[in-house]
């Protein structure tokens, strides 16, 4: 998708970045909307023409996310995303640094940093929280029990955060990350180990930063901790979903002496098809904000925009990538290009 913007018009991206306004009257009109798409969103769902799976409470709170990125500042949209964060941590139990250090450590590399989060067998967790331990043992559990990277599990999972390429933390699936590792331990017996990357945003870390940290972090997960290309899987969602397929592109032509992954998980990846989205009532992703995301990270430079590694459907081929697990929302905009990108990837490349 290429942002089209009428000449000495701002663009959505360029109000966002240079616009901001905290005044009563704006937030009075981001009510307004707020309250008019709930009101809308109600009616659909009284009358059974909402999706038949949304349950009302998800689809209100869509309908009022919706407007978020047409109406606040980048900055804005950052520092509510960042309190929607919080608030979801300490429900999980993470609200302090050191609860999460009992799971997550800071690492970094050359041209990288991120987070190395070790299996760790969670019913000794379960039992202590069970048993009710004195002060100082609840202060030996925030203890980090680290692992060195890649060491003490069978997979690797390198996760990449979406965000619209403007947002989103290396940890903040940090509670999901602890229930898939148990989750995946339990079922399957394997135990997983997840480095997640703390890459650059866009604005202020444009095309090509991501992609260079994500593939500067496998190289060092390969060449530096010895880890098996072979017991790597790329774990990403959204725009992170994207610079998984991007950076899988990277490794297969400019470095295939790293190997290729096992594998990527992605979680409705957005890959950018040339197809326009068409915004939905029943998604909080919009056409007008997934163009702003796109000139933050491209810069809106025809070199950028075209690029395979902004968009997989800018590859010649998708030949030569790993197997693929993908999945997408029964409802979301995204749906139809991440069709079109998995039918493409069956039968151009031969992937799974």
């Amino acid at each position: 998708m290429i942002p089209t913007t009428k000449p000495n018009k701002k663009s959505l991206f360029q109000r966002r970045t240079t616009e901001e306004t905290w005044s009563p009257l704006a937030y009075g009109y981001l009510s307004l909307v707020m309250a008019g798409r709930v009101a809308k969103y109600t009616g659909q769902y009284l009358i059974g023409k909402s999706p038949a799976k949304q349950p009302y409470l998800i689809g209100i709170n869509v309908a009022m996310l919706y407007p978020l990125s047409e109406t606040v500042s980048i900055r804005q949209y950052r520092l509510f995303m960042s309190t929607c964060l919080k608030l979801i941590d300490i429900r999980a139990g993470l609200g302090s640094e050191a609860k999460k250090a009992r799971w997550a450590a800071p690492t970094q590399g050359q041209g990288w940093k991120g987070y190395w989060i070790p299996f760790q067998d969670q019913d000794d967790s379960e039992v202590d929280k069970k048993k009710g331990k004195d002060s100082k043992d609840k202060e030996e559990t925030n203890v980090p029990k680290m692992t060195p990277v890649g060491t003490g599990c069978d997979i690797v999972l390198l996760a990449v955060h979406g965000g619209g390429f403007i947002d989103g933390k290396a940890i903040m699936f940090l509670d999901y990350f602890r229930k898939l590792m148990k989750s995946v331990q339990e079922t399957q017996n394997v135990k997983i180990g997840i480095l997640s990357v703390e890459y650059g945003l866009s604005p202020e870390n444009p095309f090509p930063g991501a992609l260079n940290e994500i593939t500067a972090a496998y190289h060092d997960l390969v060449k530096q901790h010895g880890v098996d290309s072979k017991r790597i899987i790329f774990f990403g969602d959204s725009a992170g979903g994207n610079l998984s397929i991007s950076t899988s592109l990277k490794l297969r032509d400019a470095h295939p002496d790293l190997g290729s992954p096992a594998g990527s998980v992605l979680i409705c990846p957005w890959v950018r098809s040339p197809q326009p989205l068409k915004s939905s009532l029943y998604d909080l992703v919009n056409a007008a904000g997934c163009e702003m995301f796109v000139e933050a990270y491209t810069q809106s430079k025809p070199e950028n925009l075209s690029s395979p590694y902004t968009s997989p459907f800018n590859s010649p081929t998708l030949q030569g990538l790993s197997p693929m697990l993908v999945f997408t929302g029964g409802v979301e905009i995204l749906r139809p290009s991440i069709e079109e990108f998995v039918e493409r990837a069956r039968q151009e490349g031969g992937v799974d």
